[in-house]
């Protein structure tokens, strides 16, 4: 009977405690990282207000999670680097990441980003030269084309004057033929010719 009784008595705080389990768990479920502010700290209460004991503080910039939150008073509930549970005032809380955890990353951001200006402007230059290369190359081409034309016309030229002395040949031993002819016609006029002897006459 004793026994039941304590069981009893008992129940209500184990009802207590079973729903504060879970109360807690369903607070961690809903947890989400925020950070401190970039101010250089912040004090850290043990509850949500200025009254409460201090904690300790916490340095600005550092990434905390968030547990619960207390509108009436402004605060909210955080577990800190430290594995520290307090409150601390809600102005200095932020969900974006704080500068002194944004500067290490857009340094990192603008090495890389160097890394590569530095690699496109090698590429560049490598395209430059082989621009200029090319360009020294068409030049070269367009003396060696210039060349080539002048000896053309200068083949041109002597294949026209070849031709030219080949007909004034031809028209030279034509010439020549022709007058040859001519003489040998008239001399051939000009020698007398034998009568033949008529021997039916008489």
């Amino acid at each position: 009977m004793r026994q039941l009784i304590r069981l009893m008595c008992l129940l209500p705080g184990l009802l207590f405690i079973s729903s504060t389990v879970l109360a807690q768990d369903a607070e961690r479920s809903s947890e989400q990282t925020v950070y401190i502010s970039d101010d250089l700290y912040t004090f850290i209460h043990a509850g949500p207000g200025r009254n409460y004991r201090i904690l300790g503080s916490v340095v600005a910039g550092t990434p905390v999670t968030l547990l619960q939150r207390n509108d009436e008073e402004g605060f909210v509930e955080i577990v800190d680097d430290k594995q520290r549970t307090g409150w601390v005032d809600n102005r200095f809380i932020s969900d974006t990441p704080s500068v002194r955890e944004s500067v290490p990353q857009l340094e990192e951001s603008l090495q890389q980003a160097q890394a590569d200006l530095a690699q496109t402007q090698q590429q560049n230059d490598l395209l430059n030269q082989q621009i200029l290369d090319l360009s020294s190359r068409n030049e070269q081409l367009q003396a060696k084309l210039q060349e080539v034309q002048q000896q053309h016309g200068e083949l041109q030229q002597q294949l026209a004057s070849i031709d030219n002395k080949i007909q004034i040949e031809w028209l030279t031993r034509g010439g020549i033929i022709a007058l040859g002819g001519l003489i040998l016609g008239v001399i051939l006029m000009l020698i007398p010719r034998k009568r033949r002897r008529n021997d039916n006459w008489m």
